[in-house]
């Protein structure tokens, strides 16, 4: 169920960008990395329950520091000062938050598979 789920957002995601932008290597890639933090999401979410983001500080100060930066990057970092399309700006956005949620997934994934429980 998790790589059905996973596979419908590669395609949607890749679909929806690829109609607003045309780009078929930038939908797909875009496509592919928000899949791929699924998955990864599901599976730390079904394999470390326990280490989901917890509630103390020290704990949601690195993730709200990951995603403000990611967020950050794709609002202000691709922003319309640049002289590019609205739509191609919208899935540069797209592709920078997809790939900072992968970097994000993985590492934590990783430190949990290096740590044994």
């Amino acid at each position: 169920l998790h790589w059905v789920a996973s596979i419908f957002v590669t395609l949607v995601v890749s679909g929806g960008l690829y109609w607003f932008v045309g780009d078929f290597a930038l939908a797909a890639v875009t496509g592919v990395a928000w899949g791929s933090g699924l998955i990864i999401t599901l599976r730390i979410a079904r394999q470390y329950p326990s280490h989901t983001t917890g509630d103390s500080w020290s704990d949601k100060r690195w993730t709200g520091l990951s995603t403000g930066l990611i967020t950050f990057a794709a609002l202000v970092g691709v922003s319309p000062a640049l002289p590019i399309s609205p739509d191609l700006r919208l899935g540069l956005g797209f592709l920078v938050i997809g790939a900072g949620f992968v970097g994000y997934t993985a590492g934590t994934m990783a430190e949990l598979e290096r740590k044994p429980e």
